[in-house]
């Protein structure tokens, strides 16, 4: 079984990728920036979301490129690392949330394999968004590890980059969710069509605006994010292994269609 991590700052520093083969894959949506590393017996592939220069802003990552890089070097399992900021005050700096559910505030971007040019029409069930397996290992890795998480994180995803106005995320808030980020969506939407087992661990590096106490700049992010890294790593090894076994699931439905 091959695992990946979808993600940035933090995660392309772990020991399993250090040394590791740095390659592009090149698919029918574009190419892909990979890396691949391995953990103990485990393959694992890295991908750096907004390439291996950190260049890419949220709304131009070609994220279908990505998920069907994925799907050609025989990935199973995903799991996506995004920063995040957070709508709750108990959810401080710091602090990481499993994904659970998703609202998509995106505009402009590739968002679905099925846009009918093929000729195949499908409509993706999302009753469960994340894989509840990957998930369970994330919450058990994030309960043995120790650190304070959001078990059932709600995501608002938005097309960026700009920041939200304080109306904006009064708005988010009143409706139950708990983060909110840019790189999440279509992510998420893409891996269960691509039929991959797709779960998603968000890190809050910043109070959203309106609730910051000052304005936000994307250097706090950055410093927040290499705070959390070696907690984010034990979180990240702890799940993988949890993973690499056999487990059943919804979401391989779409395996085998868009490739």
């Amino acid at each position: 079984m091959a695992i990946a991590i979808i993600g940035g700052t933090g995660v392309d520093e772990m020991a399993c990728f250090s040394g590791g083969k740095a390659s592009t894959v090149t698919t029918r949506f574009g190419s892909a920036d990979i890396i691949s590393g391995k953990l103990d017996q485990i393959e694992l592939v890295f991908v750096p979301r907004h390439g291996l220069g950190h260049a890419v802003p949220p709304s131009r990552i070609n994220y279908r490129a990505q998920i069907a890089a994925l799907k050609s070097l025989q990935v199973d399992c995903a799991i996506g690392v995004c920063a995040v900021g957070s709508l709750k005050a108990e959810l401080g700096c710091g602090s990481f949330a499993v994904l659970s559910d998703f609202i998509d505030l995106t505009k402009h971007r590739q968002d679905t394999f099925f846009d009918g040019e093929d000729g195949v029409v499908v409509h993706t069930d999302f009753t469960n968004p994340y894989c509840q397996a990957v998930s369970d290992a994330l919450r058990r890795a994030c309960s043995e590890i120790g650190v304070v998480y959001e078990s059932q994180g709600i995501y608002v995803g938005v097309e960026g980059p700009r920041y939200e106005s304080p109306a904006e995320i009064k708005l988010y808030a009143s409706w139950g969710a708990h983060v909110i980020g840019m790189t999440n969506l279509p992510e998420v939407v893409l891996a269960r069509e691509a039929g991959l087992c797709y779960g998603a661990l968000a890190i809050v590096t910043n109070p959203a605006c309106g609730i910051s106490p000052t304005p936000l700049a994307h250097e706090e992010v950055r410093e927040a994010m290499a705070a959390a890294g070696q907690s984010l790593q034990s979180v990240l090894l702890n799940a993988i292994t949890r993973i690499s076994g056999e487990h059943s699931c919804i979401c391989r439905e779409n395996k085998g269609l868009i490739l």
